[in-house]
């Protein structure tokens, strides 16, 4: 079984620094970085999914977003136009795509594109 997450993903920025107190500056910035990236999925559905759904990972190649956005919830979209909840895992995406733009190449934590 393979997986875009980490075995343990710790989202408490002060559990990690405790962790590794004496860390490189490097590594506290990426800690850091890794953190503020915008989960995968909508804190906020208002209606209970009556499909599956699978976005990408944290550490996807930002073409697996790109992929999930083009080739999966637009079609649905198109599909399911009532649907309340599609236009906020849109949403979603667009906050990671656009968290992903912001950072520097030399600074991404996630897998490069392919």
């Amino acid at each position: 079984m393979t997986t875009d997450e980490p075995p343990f993903a710790c989202h408490d920025y002060d559990y990690l620094l405790e962790q590794e107190p004496d860390a490189a500056p490097e590594r506290r910035r990426r800690a850091q970085l890794f953190l503020q990236h915008p989960h995968n999925c909508p804190d906020d559905c208002p209606d209970p999914l009556d499909y599956l759904i699978h976005p990408p990972g944290t550490f996807s190649p930002t073409a697996r977003w790109l992929e999930f956005r083009d080739e999966t919830l637009l079609p649905m979209m198109n599909e399911r136009p009532d649907d309340r909840n599609l236009p906020l895992f849109l949403r979603q995406v667009e906050r990671v795509l656009a968290y992903r733009a912001a950072i520097s190449p030399e600074e991404r934590f996630w897998k490069v594109d392919p």
